[in-house]
């Protein structure tokens, strides 16, 4: 009892000390360290500090006081908590505490208690190694202790020499055995904390410290040792009987004290002390360095530094080795002597890290010597530490030498076939041939395998024959022969078979393959039938890897073995044929012909059977006979039968396979099914349900009836009969089955056949695919089904509890399992809650069925897509993507668009996966682990996506792998120190690294060496490996041999030419300064993702395997960086532009998200490399910044021209990021910089600071696409930037100036994280907080903003212009105007400030300033337009400004104002609009086509054209002057073109006299008119500039209804020009800028047009052009919504060309010919809610209808009604006629008072609720679309503004004031994105939306 509460009060203690070292410093003594010191002798305040290290002037020595047991328990606690020890201060109080007791601790009296008994292996060695250990730990923790560490440790070992020097008086061996043991603990301490002598200064190198060590092993000083306590071990004195038994424990433990057991405590130490030189970061202790540098820890190149510490502990290992080898008195008994074997083995590894570092300065010639004589000689091999270090020793070396591989190979070969005297050797030797081999050509493998099949059938007989019981070679026989035998599975024809089997299929070589068959068939019927299945089933494997020439000729000899052995009745054979046959099936490709032709025979042929005239006894045996083969190559290759997938069509062949032996009466209980029950089951194992796919849209009824199969032999009586067989199954559904049809009951005998097969074949979760099909939700074939699936799981269930049937087991079981874990993740909560309990049941009864890859890889990988599933909502907001699979884990899964559920599914599939594989862990630890390593290793691929690898397979594979298992009682049983808890995470990672090591060989090392018998001194070279001296130069030619920047050069060749670039910089000595800069200047010139990560990989290895290169390496990187900002790459790439939306092309398409991600690639593609060299310089500046001052330097001048040149980056908002990251890195290197005095600082932070503000030279960005994780970084960053300039406020903070700039840097800081945390959480006010400052922001208001304008108009003009778009303050703009005004040539650069300057109208004040505009940068088209308006005065420098800039865009950018460029001819009294046109048809005759109809259209007020215009005159003349222009080739195409349009528009004049006849009369006149029309080269219709009319649809016309027009519509076939990018051709210059696109590429596609007369389509027209400016908006922020501006153009007065919306249908429609709403529609189309289909049409319909409701609302669309609105095939709302616009409604009523039309109906297609996703997605598109047009309100009003005076009805005098009111610009971001959430909630509650459908029903008849 008492026992027990000492070991309690330890363990307090211990917990109590490290928590008290885990507290944070507060500047004063830890209040609970100094009470657990209060115990402690030499913290008694009676000693006064002085002396060494403040203690040695003590009245009384500690030593002197007999330590009691609660002393040495709160040393050992206090010691134990070193390593949680944070501040200096404890350290140091700790570290005088403990100094003492280490001083004196050699001969420290212990009080007489029987507790120290339990101190293991004795008090002395125990306390000495504690406080050893902890000392060194405080000075490597706290550099600026260690040499007051290092003092204590000299004085300590100065004590021990001193006491190895005294003569031993043997009265007092009591005396004298304490300071023996107390030494073994200072070895032991010191050994273990050997990093404290880890440092690159060759003064603090351990080899001094080791010298002095030994000093204390002199031989008299040993020989006294073993005097001593041979004595006590003899001794038989009372007084000795507590030191006999101390000297029993360490007996026992295998530590027998004496002088071998302190020279195995030095070589230790020694050991320990040679890792630090070979190693590049500290080393792992005893041993550990050999595993780790044949872990590709790598050795590093000698260097003078290190060279100084070879030769001392050279010459100590040898002096170790030669007197072991000479022998000594304490090394005779045979426990000696297995310790002096450890001991020799810590030598020779101290001996080798000394060879392998500095081959000169050792003796190579001695070492081998060493090594041959040790694994020559049995006893020497039979200790394992001395065996195992002599092959990891050679195993290594072989990596340098080539030429002794052979030989190495050769001995390892014997010890692994002979077996050594330790299997752990054994074991040893087959790492290390694995190791050997891994650096071995291909040729060396496979010799390696035949001398192993040869050594196992002839060199030893007698093995073979134990081993297989296989005779050995005779030498006058042409065959081998095989003595049959139980164990023959085991043997080593077996070995052989498969060794040749795996080199060829490793080749994957036809050539290969064909010899290797051909070595085969040879051995074929040449000893024995079990032999001879060995080879069919080699066989089987190679032949679906080779052509198909030597697939057939496998296929006749199998065939033909397998009909000899039926003729013979061979069963062994026949049962070798069936193997073959199932290898085969495991191994054909799905896609491969060799499937086909296998399995449609087999199919077919069983399909086939039966009949009218068939045999009914020969039948089933005729089918007997392909069930076999069948079964085995469906249970490796059968059609996909995840039922989580949707099917088009059933797997038809196995359907029919089914059905056919339903017919044939194959069922359940049939005799044929009972004798080959296990076929049938493995058949229905990889059999689809037999319902058709999971196609939610087709009726099972109508698929049965097309099938032919149940047609045949259909007769009265078969009815019966099966009616009454599906009875005996199903025997409480007899009343339903009486109902059924024929078909039916065939398909219910089947599916219980199959079903009930199923689940005894281990699996029933494929019945749930049943009840998916809408064919079974309900009625007389849902009863039964419901019943079948019952009977189904109740047998399943009974079979799995069983647990007696070989079913159930291994693959099959893991197979089934994987099916289950597919289940779990079914869209449907029904189906994963099935699926879960029968895993949950199926991993307790058959935990081995998860230990198998099948299993196991399934479940990593189906968490692994469920993580991305989930992560798709942050990575493409608003896409929902439904597929995800994995062909490593031969998983498919189909998700919902519901993120909670998926979120909900990942986690419960997480949770559940962690305890299966926790099970199986506890019960098969290393096979499971073994497979979570393969899962790992087999992981390839390059760097994907933002995220690279990251995997929650993997992580959770690494998780479980570490995860320590209860069956394990050693580990299980460690008790927890706190909070860390023991795991086996460094064995999982070493097993997986040692398994990495031989997974790839490296086939350029030379094997023509000899290891053993070479001097190890030449191993340092890597001769072996390095190339000739030529190489070096044919490397640089082939870096040389390529223009990286400008050629486009695969990856894979720069990565091969680049990997051996860096091999040569490794390993030689001369200076290679020309490959160091194509190194790193090849993936610099290439500059893209992969290529810099490949720059960074190698960089990396070089500067840690030479630390020497680092400064060499990192200049080169900077200069590279440096010229990426010299010639404006990546990040400082001009390509690269984020345009305003109206300098880009607009065009009239759909949305096209496909672009938008193309974009959002292209701009992510060329900012990431500067990204990820930005992550590899700031990780490098802080592990390195207290280092070499010239590497600040470096940092230094590179953030200055990087930081400058963010002067003239990238605006594009993905910048953001880097931008931001790039000022932070700027900050850091400021704070941490030791060589900057305090001027430099301030004039560096003031680089800094400009630089961030550069980013607000821009207008107001948001992000761009819709990955949420790029904008939380974003956000983050902005806060990082805000943070620190806080912390560094007082750098430059007396300067006015400087804290000005800082504040206004703060100040837009803040506004722009305002600005993100609205656009990422626009709905979710609550989740905002973490995105916003951290610190107390000054207030924006109009007074913060004032003052701080003139530091932004002096830093730079362009920030102060920008500062308007970003607070809403009359003030700021009156300020920045005034400043515009006053200076005007600071701004001449920034378009944005002309409109500041000049406003609406010219003020009165303008004078000079308009002189500036002759060379002011241009505006956008739109807004130079206006500058033609009369309130400008028609001012010359106003107007020359204007045509300036609209000649500056390309024709394709202005070809869309066309409509406004026309009307502002009524202002145009100098001639510039005329001269404009006239200059720009020059170069498109588009424009001048459209231009003329535009004018036409415009000349008349009326559609009638009775009434013209007033600036018809301007315009008949325009066109005239225009018309007259025209010359040559352009005359020609004008007159074709208008020819072609007249001819077809003037069908609807000859259609008039029909108007009131027949449809189809009139139809039949357009016809007529149509075939009549010949299609002219080069012609095209005005509503389709981008494509020309190869072919008209002479049948396609159809008239529309009119009361008094005649309008038609008709299909033509264009050929189109693709649409350019939105960011190409926006920024040329010259003479290009005024031509049109040129693209060679085209496509037809068919084109309807609708061809109106009566009706006036301008207003049609400029709403269409607003719609396709808000489509050029929302997709210049990448926002996912969805909008059709589809083309209207208006060519005469009440006259034009619409185009027809393709694969479309209104909302009327559906109620008047379908007689459905429109959430009955979407389930009649698209399936049930719960289908992929419909969740997919409902995501298009939400971005749709966010993209239009925003543009109704500022558009004030009206007569919404529901023959205006139309749905594509796709889902997709749109809109159309948008005759009532603006400022009037139909019959001057306003009836639609809600901001835009939502309706119930609507809201019910998108989840029915206002909190479902769907309608929560749609408020946030609403709010994100209506933020992003928000600031182009000034744009669009232009758009506006230019068409008042056109006549268009739908204009007021208040429309331009209400049309900028209903954007809300007083309000900010956050009150403009709740104002817009209000919209929509009105809008939904709006009472009015439906009284105008009730309207429009009532007086129209549209249904509603």
């Amino acid at each position: 009892m008492e026992r027990s509460t000492r070991g309690l009060r330890r363990n307090a203690l211990q917990k109590l000390a490290a928590l008290s070292a885990k507290e944070p410093s507060t500047g004063s003594p830890n209040a609970d360290l100094e009470r657990l010191s209060e115990g402690c002798v030499s913290h008694s305040t009676r000693y006064v500090n002085g002396g060494i290290n403040g203690f040695s002037n003590r009245p009384t020595n500690t030593s002197d006081i007999p330590m009691s047991l609660r002393e040495f328990e709160v040393l050992l606690a206090l010691c134990k908590a070193v390593p949680q020890l944070q501040s200096l201060d404890e350290a140091e109080r700790l570290r005088r505490q403990l100094s003492p007791y280490l001083i004196e601790s050699y001969n420290q009296r212990i009080a007489a208690t029987p507790f120290f008994r339990e101190i293991k292996p004795s008090p002395w060695e125990s306390l000495t190694s504690h406080l050893t250990s902890a000392l060194l730990s405080l000075g490597f923790k706290f550099p600026s202790l260690r040499p007051e560490v290092l003092e204590t440790i000299n004085v300590y070992l100065s004590n021990a020499v001193d006491h190895s020097l005294c003569e031993l008086d043997e009265e007092e061996m009591l005396v004298f055995a304490p300071p023996v043991l107390s030494f073994l603990g200072f070895l032991d301490g010191t050994a273990k904390n050997i990093n404290f002598w880890w440092s690159a200064d060759p003064e603090h190198s351990s080899a001094p410290f080791v010298s002095q060590v030994r000093r204390v092993l002199n031989d008299d000083y040993l020989k006294n040792v073993e005097i001593v306590f041979s004595n006590i071990r003899a001794s038989q004195e009372e007084e000795v009987r507590i030191w006999k038994t101390c000297v029993e424990n360490y007996d026992s433990s295998n530590r027998p004290v004496g002088a071998m057991l302190l020279q195995h405590g030095f070589t230790k130490f020694l050991a320990a002390s040679t890792a630090l030189l070979v190693v590049d970061t500290p080393v792992p202790q005893q041993l550990g360095i050999l595993d780790a540098m044949m872990s590709e820890r790598g050795v590093p190149q000698a260097n003078a530094d290190k060279s100084c510490a070879v030769e001392p502990l050279s010459e100590l290992a040898v002096e170790v080795v030669q007197l072991l080898e000479n022998g000594v008195d304490y090394g005779i008994e045979a426990w000696q002597q297995s310790l002096g074997y450890s001991v020799k083995a810590q030598a020779l590894t101290a001996y080798a890290c000394c060879a392998f570092l500095s081959g000169e300065m050792v003796d190579d010639d001695l070492l081998n010597s060493w090594l041959s004589t040790i694994i020559t000689d049995p006893v020497q091999m039979g200790n394992h530490d001395l065996a195992s270090a002599t092959l990891k020793i050679l195993a290594f070396a072989s990596k340098n030498d080539a030429r002794a591989a052979p030989n190495f190979i050769s001995t390892l070969h014997k010890l692994i076939v002979e077996g050594t005297p330790n299997p752990e050797t054994t074991k040893v030797a087959g790492k290390c041939l694995a190791y050997v081999l891994r650096y071995q050509p291909q040729d060396a493998t496979i010799t390696t395998l035949n001398t192993l099949g040869h050594v196992l059938s002839s060199n030893n007989p007698e093995k073979a024959l134990k081993a297989g019981g296989l005779r050995p070679f005779d030498a006058t026989a042409s065959s081998l022969s095989l003595v049959t035998s139980g164990e023959e599975e085991k043997g080593v024809y077996a070995v052989i078979i498969e060794t040749i089997v795996g080199v060829v299929e490793s080749c994957r070589d036809e050539k290969m393959v064909s010899l290797g068959q051909s070595i085969m068939i040879q051995r074929l019927n040449k000893v024995n039938a079990l032999v001879n299945g060995r080879i069919l089933g080699g066989l089987a494997q190679l032949a679906v890897i080779g052509a198909v020439a030597d697939f057939k000729g496998v296929l006749q000899t199998i065939n033909k073995m397998g009909i000899d052995a039926v003729i013979a009745d061979d069963h062994q054979v026949m049962a070798a044929v069936l193997n073959a046959r199932m290898s085969m099936a495991k191994n054909i490709p799905r896609d491969s012909q060799l499937y086909d032709v296998y399995l449609n025979d087999l199919l077919e042929s069983a399909s086939a059977i039966g009949g009218a005239n068939a045999d009914p006894q020969l039948a089933p045996r005729e089918l007997s006979q392909l069930i076999s083969p069948l079964a085995r190559l469906l249970s490796s290759n059968g059609f996909e039968t995840n039922f989580a997938l949707r099917y088009d069509v059933v797997a038809g062949l196995l359907r029919d396979f089914w059905f056919n032996c339903a017919q044939l009466g194959v069922i359940q209980g049939s005799e044929i099914l009972k004798r080959y029950n296990v076929d049938f089951q493995i058949i229905a194992q990889y059999s689809p349900p037999l319902v058709s796919g999971i196609n939610e849209d087709e009726t099972l009824e109508n698929k049965l009836d097309q099938m032919p199969i149940l047609k045949r032999g259909v007769v009265p009586q078969s009815t019966v009969e099966h009616k009454r067989r599906l009875v005996v199954m199903l025997p409480s559904n007899e009343v339903d089955i009486r109902t059924i049809s024929h078909p039916r009951t065939i398909f219910l005998e089947a599916a219980n056949t199959l079903e009930c097969l199923r689940a005894e074949g281990g699996s029933y979760s494929k019945v749930l695919a049943y009840f998916v099909e809408s064919g079974f939700k309900a009625g007389e074939g849902s009863n039964c089904m419901i019943t079948i699936a019952s009977k189904v799981t109740d047998l399943y269930m009974r079979r799995v509890l069983s647990g007696n049937y070989p079913q159930f087991s291994a693959g099959r079981a893991a197979e089934e399992l994987a099916e289950v874990f597919i289940g779990c993740c079914h869209r449907l909560e029904k189906v994963q809650a099935m699926a879960i309990n029968t895993a949950d049941r199926m991993i307790a009864a058959i935990p081995s069925s998860l230990c198998q890859r099948a299993s196991l890889f399934a479940l990593l990988e189906l968490l692994t897509l469920l993580w991305i599933s989930c992560l798709d909502e942050e990575t493409d907001e608003y896409t929902t993507r439904s597929t995800f699979a994995s062909s490593k884990g031969n998983v498919s899964i189909e998700l919902p668009d519901n993120y909670p559920f998926r979120r909900k599914t990942l986690n419960a599939f997480k949770s559940r996966a962690k305890g299966w594989v926790q099970k199986v862990l506890n019960i098969a630890p290393l096979d499971v682990k073994g497979l979570l390593q393969t899962y790992l290793s087999e992981f390839e691929g390059e760097d994907e996506g933002s995220f690279g690898h990251v995997s929650l397979g993997r992580s959770f594979a690494l998780e479980m792998g570490s995860m320590v298992p209860s069956g394990d009682q050693k580990l299980a049983s460690i008790e927890h120190l706190g909070d860390c808890e023991a795991n086996t995470a460094s064995d999982f990672v070493m097993q997986y690294t040692t398994r990495q090591a031989y997974r790839y060989i490296d086939s350029s090392v030379d094997n023509s060496k000899d290891l053993v018998f070479r001097p190890l001194g030449a191993m340092n070279t890597n001769a072996g490996q390095l190339p000739r001296p030529d190489s070096a130069q044919a490397v640089l030619d082939q870096m040389e041999s390529k223009d990286y920047e400008k050629e486009f050069v695969p990856i894979e060749e720069v990565r091969d030419v680049l990997k051996k670039a860096a091999a040569l910089v490794c390993r030689s000595e001369k200076d290679q300064g020309p490959l160091i800069r194509g190194l790193v200047g090849i993936p610099f010139s290439m500059f893209t993702k992969k290529s810099i990560n490949l720059g960074i990989s190698l960089w990396t290895g070089i500067i840690h395997e030479k630390p020497k290169l680092q400064t060499r390496m990192l200049a080169e990187i900077a200069r590279n960086w440096e010229m990426t900002v010299e010639k404006r790459m990546g990040l400082y790439s001009p390509e690269l532009v984020a345009p305003d939306a109206f300098d880009m092309r607009m065009e009239y398409a759909p949305s096209d998200k496909e672009q938008q991600l193309q974009d959002q690639h292209n701009a992510s593609e060329l900012l990431t490399p500067h990204l990820k060299l930005l992550h590899l310089l700031s990780s490098h500046y802080h592990a390195n910044r207290h280092g070499n001052p010239h590497i600040q330097q470096i940092f230094l001048r590179l953030v200055r021209i990087s930081l400058a040149g963010l002067h003239h980056a990238t605006g594009h908002p993905l910048a953001r990021e880097i931008r931001f990251r790039l000022v932070f890195f700027g900050l850091q290197v400021l704070r941490y910089s030791t060589g900057l005095n305090e001027r430099q600082q301030i004039a560096f932070k003031d680089l800094i600071l400009s630089a961030a503000l550069s980013w607000f030279t821009f207008a107001p960005r948001w992000s761009f696409g819709g990955n949420k994780l790029q904008v939380k970084a974003e956000a983050h960053v902005l806060q990082d930037v805000a943070n620190f300039i806080n912390t560094m406020a007082n750098i430059g903070g007396t300067n006015k100036n400087m804290r000005l700039k800082q504040d206004l840097l703060l100040l837009l800081v803040e506004n722009e994280q305002t600005r993100l945390a609205t656009w990422l959480y626009p709905l979710d006010h609550s989740r905002k907080h973490h995105l916003l400052p951290t610190y107390t922001a000054r207030p924006a208001t109009d007074n913060s903003i004032a003052i701080l304008l003139p530091a932004a108009w002096h830093e730079n003009p362009a920030i102060a212009v920008q500062l308007s778009k970003r607070f809403q303050s009359p003030r700021l703009e009156q300020d920045i105007r005034r400043l515009v005004t006053t200076y005007p040539e600071k701004v001449v650069d920034q378009p944005d400030a002309v409109q500041i300057m000049m406003g609406d109208k010219i003020a009165s004040g303008l004078g000079f300033q308009l002189k500036y505009l002759l060379f002011w940068a241009p505006v956008n088209p739109i807004t130079a337009t206006t500058y033609f308006l009369p309130s400008y005065a028609n001012n010359a420098f106003v107007l020359q400004y204007a045509m300036r800039s609209l000649e500056s865009h390309s024709i394709d950018v202005t070809f869309f104002y066309v409509p406004q460029i026309v009307q502002t001819l009524r202002y145009d009294t100098l001639g510039y609009v005329e001269r404009f046109i006239l200059e720009t048809a020059k170069f498109s005759q588009l424009f001048a086509h459209q231009i003329i109809w535009n004018m036409k259209a415009n000349a008349f007020k009326d559609e009638d054209s009775t009434i013209p215009d007033p600036i018809k005159p301007t315009l008949d003349k325009v066109m005239e002057h225009l018309v007259n222009s025209f010359s040559g080739v352009d005359k020609n195409f004008y007159e074709r073109e208008f020819s072609f349009f007249n001819e077809v528009t003037s069908i609807s004049g000859k259609l008039r006299p029909y108007i009131k006849k027949t449809k189809p009369e009139k139809n039949a006149k357009i016809a007529e008119e149509l075939a009549k029309i010949q299609v002219d080269v080069g012609v095209y219709l005005p509503s389709n500039p981008d494509g020309v009319v190869v072919d008209i649809d002479r049948t396609s016309g159809k008239s529309l209804q009119s009361h008094a027009k005649a309008p038609f519509m008709a299909t033509f076939r264009i050929k189109k020009k693709p649409i350019l990018s939105s960011h190409e051709d926006t920024t040329v210059g010259g003479h290009k800028r005024r031509q049109e696109s040129q693209s060679t590429i085209t496509k037809e596609v068919w084109q309807g047009a609708i061809f109106k007369v009566g009706d006036d389509c301008r207003q049609d027209m400029l709403a269409l052009q607003l719609i396709s400016a808000f489509r050029s908006i929302y997709n210049s922020v990448g926002l996912d919504v969805y909008v059709f501006p589809y083309r209207v153009t208006a060519t005469a007065p009440g006259c034009g060309v619409i185009d027809v919306l393709p694969k479309s249908i209104s909302r009327d429609m559906l109620g008047r010919d379908y007689e459905m709403g429109l959430y009955d529609y979407f389930i009649s189309k698209y399936g049930s809610e719960d289908s992929i289909k419909f969740q997919e049409a409902r995501n298009n319909f939400v971005k749709s209808m966010a993209g239009y409701s925003v543009i109704s609302y500022l558009l004030k669309f009206k007569d919404r009604h529901n023959g205006n609105i139309m749905l594509d095939e796709a889902g997709h709302i749109l809109h159309i006629d948008f005759g009532f616009c603006f400022d009037i409604a139909p019959g001057g009523i306003t009836f639609e008072r809600a901001p835009f039309k939502l309706t119930a109906e609507m809201v019910s297609v998108m989840g029915g609720t206002t909190d479902s996703q769907a309608y929560l997605r749609f408020e946030e598109l609403c709010i994100k679309a209506f933020l992003a047009v928000r600031q182009y309100v000034d744009k669009l009003a232009h758009c506006v503004i230019l068409m008042l005076d056109s006549g268009l009805p739908c204009f007021k005098p208040e429309t331009i004031q209400n049309f900028r009111d209903r954007f809300v610009l007083e309000k900010s971001e956050r009150e403009a994105a709740d104002y817009m959430r209000y919209l929509v909630k009105k809008s939904y509650s709006s009472l009015s939306t439906g009284q105008y459908d009730r309207f429009q029903h009532l007086t129209n008849g549209i249904p509603y």
